[in-house]
């Protein structure tokens, strides 16, 4: 497995009133992701790996319409597997000064018998979905959401995340996946994020695993393939 790293800074320089995160309450939890950040290169061999791709959330055709209702931070990553685990799972993790806190499971989606080979091995080919939206409750506060859903050819599955956001952090950036990785069958990775701060600008690197080391705090979203009674 090679490493690549990115050194460029990319300066962000966020405005300010972007609300974001900090404690979660999931609506859906299940099971809790393992916290290594990793990209493979293109050596890895395919049969022990499964692909995770940026792709377009909006084609530029019918479904443009949908735009007004989705967060200003939304997107879609591609996803590809085939080997022996039949669950699909999304996990969250918060950190402080480039050091994970904490972790809370999300929602899993089980692979159906249908989808498994002779071999045993299941084959998942779908789409990870988000869209993170400021919300305000009938007090009039004001919170943040994340929505998601894994979809593939049987249908989909979907489920929210609340985030608060530490007390003093005010300005917020997206962290998005770059490129399209390779992972071990049996290692999660992280496909978005979210950095903030108390001061008045942010940095960040080309990559989530060398931005997370310098946010003053974070929240990253991780998928992950595990067993039906597994966690990760």
């Amino acid at each position: 497995m090679g490493t690549t790293k990115i050194p460029q800074i990319l300066s962000i320089i966020v405005m300010a009133g972007l609300m974001t995160l900090a404690v979660v309450n999931d609506v859906s939890s299940r099971k809790v992701m393992s916290a290594p950040e990793l990209q493979v290169d293109d050596k890895t061999d395919n049969s022990s790996t499964w692909s995770a791709s940026p792709e377009p959330l909006f084609d530029n055709k019918n479904n443009e319409k949908l735009k007004p209702f989705m967060g200003l931070m939304s997107g879609s990553i591609a996803i590809q597997y085939h080997g022996p685990q039949q669950n699909l799972a999304v996990g969250f993790d918060y950190w402080n000064d480039g050091v994970k806190k904490n972790t809370s499971a999300g929602m899993s989606m089980s692979i159906m018998e249908k989808d498994k080979d002779e071999m045993g091995n299941y084959h998942f080919e779908g789409d990870f979905v988000y869209s993170f939206k400021d919300r305000q409750d009938p007090s009039g506060a004001v919170y943040s959401e994340l929505e998601y859903a894994i979809i593939n050819h049987n249908g989909y599955y979907s489920s929210t995340v609340r985030v608060d956001k530490p007390v003093g952090i005010g300005m917020t950036g997206e962290m998005k996946l770059q490129q399209s990785v390779k992972v071990p069958q049996d290692e999660s990775i992280v496909v978005w994020g979210l950095q903030g701060t108390d001061k008045q600008s942010m940095l960040s690197y080309s990559t989530i695993a060398e931005t997370l080391k310098i946010a003053k705090w974070a929240m990253t979203v991780r998928l992950g393939f595990i067993g039906l009674n597994d966690e990760m």
